[in-house]
């Protein structure tokens, strides 16, 4: 019987998401091989896939990682084509330590020594204080509790959910306006919009002349 211990290279691993980002990968960064444009912020609180408790989860704390394609998870550095990695020799760390035939050791490396936006973001960056202020304003709400509860929430409840996602996309107007960001660097410096963190939930979202309506399906 043959023991599997090496890659298949089937795409997988890749198809499933792009990697958390970890202290290891600043050097990434600080050489340019990796760039803010291709990372997605996680903010503490949204709903994540835990590895650990295969499980989905409130994230603990923010984290960063590489985003993903044509409007999956799939990294946006795989190779489908040719089922590869288009930054194999700069890969970070986390794809390093990887092996699908033992996961041991990713998943003791699974929510260590992460890295956050402010870990990366140059103090004289212009944009540091505005992000600060956006986590300040719009922290993610407590999506598991709205899961629980929404299905009998009432009209009120929803319509304060509506209004935080409305203020949430005019700050970010606001700063994309302002600092010229594309919607890469917005995902980076901003997380996802809240609205789209509740659409898994039950929520339609549809836009009017006035803002974006919740319903609750």
């Amino acid at each position: 019987m043959s023991v599997e211990n090496k890659c298949k290279r089937c795409g997988t691993c890749c198809e499933n998401g792009g990697p958390a980002l970890h202290s290891q990968d600043i050097s990434l960064i600080e050489k340019g091989l990796l760039a803010f444009e291709e990372i997605i912020t996680i903010r503490k609180g949204e709903l994540v896939d835990d590895p650990v408790t295969k499980s989905i989860a409130p994230a603990k704390n923010e984290f960063l990682k590489v985003k993903g394609s044509k409007g999956s998870w799939s990294c946006t550095f795989y190779d489908k084509s040719r089922n590869q990695c288009s930054r194999y020799e700069h890969r970070p760390f986390a794809c390093g330590v990887l092996k699908c035939w033992d996961t041991k050791e990713i998943l003791d490396l699974a929510g260590k020594d992460l890295l956050s936006r402010l870990d990366i973001i140059k103090e004289n960056n212009p944009l540091t204080q505005r992000l600060i202020e956006h986590e300040s304003l719009f922290p993610v709400p407590d999506l598991k509790g709205i899961s629980r509860t929404i299905s009998r929430s009432s009209k009120k409840t929803i319509k304060k959910l509506e209004r935080m996602c409305n203020k949430d996309i005019a700050h970010r107007i606001e700063s994309v306006d302002t600092f010229h960001l594309c919607v890469n660097l917005e995902l980076f410096y901003f997380g996802r919009p809240i609205f789209e963190m509740l659409t898994p939930l039950g929520f339609d979202i549809r836009e009017t002349a006035s803002g974006i309506k919740l319903k609750f399906r």
